[in-house]
This record gives structure tokens, C-alpha cells and sequence, in this order.
């Protein structure tokens, strides 16, 4: 396996990590699917979780909260 410089690894991952913020801040791709799952995929990779204190948290449920649900042979689906 070949030596990589560590500054260039820290480099290329300060890269990623503006590259995902860039995205996130663009609100037809913050929309993906696709783009979304790379985020997740991120953040799980690099252990990083969010919690209720988090900024935007909240309000992602106060907007989750309010998906109506749909029945399906009567059977609600959720």
C-alpha cells in the first residue's frame, strides 16, 4: 500500500467536507435523494450524530410531524 502524506489527506477530506456543505447550501441539491444519502453516509462514517440540542432538529420534526398518513388496504402505513 502506498504512503500518503497526512496533509494531504487532511486536505482531501477538508475537500469532502466543503463539497457537502456547498451542497447543502444549494437548495435544489440539498433536494437529491442521492446527495442526501452521501451526507448520511458521511456522517455515520465518521461517527458524527445529531441530537434534539442540534440547530434545525426541531424543526425537522415539527415538519415530520405534519406528513399525513396514508392508508393502504386498510392498513395505515407510517
Amino acid at each position: 500500500m502506498a504512503k500518503i502524506d497526512a496533509k494531504l489527506l487532511d486536505r482531501m477530506a477538508e475537500l469532502e467536507v466543503d463539497a457537502l456543505l456547498d451542497g447543502l447550501e444549494d437548495s435544489e441539491i440539498r433536494r437529491n435523494p442521492a446527495f442526501l444519502e452521501k451526507v448520511r453516509k458521511f456522517l455515520r462514517d465518521n461517527k458524527l450524530a445529531t441530537t434534539p440540542e442540534t440547530p434545525g432538529v426541531r424543526q425537522v420534526k415539527q415538519k415530520a410531524d405534519e406528513i399525513p398518513v396514508f392508508f393502504d388496504d386498510a392498513e395505515v402505513v407510517q
